[in-house]
């Protein structure tokens, strides 16, 4: 793999870093004084940490970091042909971006836009926009795409015969989140997502979580199609144990 692959992540890298810090940054110094007490605002503003779409960009800057570190250590040991990343690095890395930074990204991008194309007080309440901008709002719900998207073509990955690792990390990333989504609702009496108020105590409540489910799986199986078609023929999609 050439150094200009390597160089082009770590672009995309710090593009990430960037944006999402810089979007923080902008939300939290951008608010004007009148809206400060807002109640309604006040209270998302301590609930942000449990939006879903939070963990993942904060999930995407974390990965961005750990791959800045790990190109780092490969150009800086570019001359060295047998030097390999530790282990448990490189495997923190690749397991984050495949079994949860992945399927997460999809999923928060196809369930917000539907839904927010449908009826936005279901996802997006009309009061957010009175701190978040639409290109803020594209930040977290468009650009998070692009920035899994770069990593799977300059990023190669090797599929593992086995699954049941990545599976098990995704399944305990999505039902931690759901068990916070609950205890949010017995703490607070709310549904962090209007959507689930709408549904709570009728048969179709069940079937968030089993939609959800299934496109996190299915966009964690997608993500192996996408990379042995980009890599093969650079004989990248040989599969390892």
């Amino acid at each position: 793999m050439s150094n200009t692959t390597t160089y082009l992540r770590m672009v995309g890298y710090v593009l990430t870093i960037a944006m999402h810090v810089g979007n923080l940054a902008y939300i939290n110094t951008g608010v004007k004084p009148e809206l400060v007490n807002d109640p309604q605002l006040k209270s998302f503003s301590k609930l942000q940490p449990r939006y879903f779409t939070c963990w993942t960009f904060f999930l995407q800057i974390v990965h961005a970091w750990v791959g800045l570190i790990c190109d780092g250590l490969i150009l800086s040991n570019s001359n060295n042909k047998v030097y390999k990343l530790p282990k448990h690095l490189r495997g923190f890395r690749d397991t984050l971006f495949t079994a949860i930074l992945w399927p997460s990204t999809w999923v928060v991008f196809s369930v917000f836009w539907p839904l927010y194309t449908y009826d936005r007080s279901l996802i997006y309440p009309d009061f957010v926009d009175k701190v978040l901008t639409s290109t803020s709002n594209h930040i977290m719900h468009s650009a998070i795409v692009l920035v899994v998207l770069w990593e799977v073509c300059f990023q190669p990955r090797i599929e593992p015969r086995s699954h049941t690792r990545n599976v098990f990390y995704l399944t305990f990333h999505f039902l931690l989140y759901f068990a916070v989504l609950i205890y949010t609702y017995i703490e607070r009496n709310v549904w962090i997502y209007p959507i689930f108020a709408v549904l709570y105590g009728t048969i179709y409540f069940p079937l968030i979580p089993i939609t959800i489910g299934i496109m996190a799986y299915s966009y964690y199986t997608m993500q192996w199609k996408l990379s042995n078609y980009i890599w093969s023929s650079l004989g990248k999609s040989q599969k390892i144990r």
